[in-house]
């Protein structure tokens, strides 16, 4: 029998530094061991990092979507009124105003406040730009509606002596979606339902101002995430 030489990594041959002598009959095994070896590691080397990115890897945040709230159920908890708000009777609102449709929801006012006896609502802090033509979230701004203005009516309807939450039903215009929170379907189911279904669009609405209100809100800037602060 003919013999050759092969030369193992120390790993295969631990502790020795000399040459394996392996029978040529058997040389074949050592000849496929090598390029077996590397794709094998390699597929399992590839399936690690393939496992590693699946479950580690950072992922994109989604992007949330601005959906109507269509409840008014804890309006006031989740937007709640500021230390610059002043109290205000819904009646008194028969100064000059506007009157807008809005086309689409939301209009664009991120805020109201109701007035006093929870009834009749005040647009408060509204967006101050349109990103382009045709953008919903621009549309009070657009046509003009100030902050500090009443909702006298929506569709025709007189709004003036109206309960707050039935006329934040009608608007529907919450900018974030509480509706798939547990307290705002407790306090909905507490409430007893929505106080009054969406108006359809687009919306008629109303505003009047009060003679001599004076509105002490800071006005809204833009920050770095396409959003508006005060």
């Amino acid at each position: 029998m003919i013999y050759k030489t092969w030369a193992l990594p120390a790993c295969v041959r631990p502790g020795s530094r000399a040459p394996l002598v392996i029978p040529s009959a058997y040389a074949h095994f050592g000849v496929m061991a090598r390029p077996v070896l590397l794709p094998v590691v390699g597929v399992v080397a590839a399936i690690y990092a393939a496992s590693v990115a699946f479950v580690g890897a950072p992922q994109g945040a989604p992007r949330v979507s601005r959906v109507p709230a269509r409840v008014s159920a804890e309006y006031l908890e989740r937007l709640g009124p500021k230390d610059s708000d002043v109290p205000f009777d819904a009646g008194q609102a028969t100064g000059p105003g506007a009157s807008v449709e809005f086309k689409k929801r939301p209009f664009g006012i991120l805020r109201y406040q109701p007035g006093q006896g929870g009834k009749g609502a005040m647009a408060m802090e509204i967006i101050p730009k349109s990103r382009y033509p045709g953008d919903p979230q621009g549309q009070a701004f657009a046509s003009g509606v100030q902050s500090g203005w009443v909702v006298a009516s929506i569709n025709g309807q007189n709004m003036l002596t109206e309960d707050f939450g039935k006329i934040m039903d009608l608007l529907d215009d919450e900018v974030a979606d509480p509706r798939f929170s547990k307290s705002t379907a407790l306090a909905l189911e507490k409430q007893g339902g929505r106080l009054a279904e969406p108006a359809a669009a687009p919306l008629a609405v109303q505003f009047n101002s009060i003679p001599g209100y004076v509105y002490k809100g800071a006005e809204m800037k833009e920050d770095g995430q396409d959003g508006f602060a005060r």
